[in-house]
């Protein structure tokens, strides 16, 4: 491990996460993305699914509401957000490991279903981390991966402090402003120390495509999240021979 990979994974353990579910987790915008994300896998039945840079596991609590019996593994580099993810009930019957998304230690096709949101762009090889990542997908799988889209700096905090001042809660919109607001201030601070490493790659969606296709995606629908700059590609992994028009 690198020394950069050393820093990045004592600031998420010490930093980052703790203090994500008080702050960017609460936005309405990035609850709204959840569920938008397991709809867009078909969970159903016993899925085996893998979520990748799981995080403290908010995901879980989408994909269970859609199938409580599934299957699921969470990934991440971080032993703080794993531990923090097993805590919360959704978290109940996953299965978590502490893993790196460029390289999956899984054997291949053991997945009937990935998710990997807003993971790419921490990462130093995204196209190695997406290879692996059909990899160890089935064919006929589903697929929902985010990829940058944008720059980040003052133009995303704005996007993000935005978001804050319009998030509501249930007793009363001032109330919600006003501690939406103070999250995301304090969601500012931990994000500050990103801006500092290495930019991410950003892709088009013309690039997502020439990166996709020949890792045998099909049906891939792209959709631009202008707030967190990023886009979110949904597909499906194509059968043996199948062709990418099928």
């Amino acid at each position: 491990m690198s020394v950069w990979q050393r820093l990045t994974r004592a600031y998420f353990d010490a930093v980052y996460n703790p203090l994500y579910d008080s702050t960017t987790a609460r936005l309405s915008r990035y609850v709204d993305s959840q569920k938008e994300m397991a709809a867009l896998l078909r969970v159903e039945g016993q899925h085996r699914v893998l979520c990748v840079g799981l995080g403290t596991g908010n995901e879980l609590t989408s994909l269970r509401a859609r199938a409580s019996e599934l299957d699921i593994v969470g990934v991440d580099v971080s032993p703080a957000a794993l531990t923090r993810a097993r805590r919360k009930p959704a978290g109940q019957g996953t299965a978590f490991a502490l893993m790196d998304a460029q390289q999956l230690a899984f054997r291949s096709a053991s997945f009937d279903r990935l998710l990997c949101y807003h993971v790419t762009d921490f990462l130093r090889d995204p196209a190695t981390a997406t290879a692996e990542m059909m990899r160890v997908l089935r064919p006929g799988g589903r697929f929902v991966i985010s990829f940058p889209a944008g720059k980040e700096g003052l133009g995303l905090g704005t996007s993000l402090l935005a978001q804050g001042l319009h998030n509501g809660s249930p007793d009363g919109a001032s109330a919600g402003r006003v501690r939406g607001a103070a999250a995301m201030l304090l969601g500012g601070f931990i994000y500050l120390p990103l801006m500092l490493r290495p930019k991410p790659a950003i892709f088009t969606p013309g690039e997502l495509e020439l990166l996709l296709r020949p890792l045998g995606a099909r049906e891939c629908i792209i959709e631009s999240d202008p707030v967190y700059r990023d886009h979110l590609v949904s597909g499906i992994k194509k059968q043996g021979g199948e062709s990418d028009e099928a």
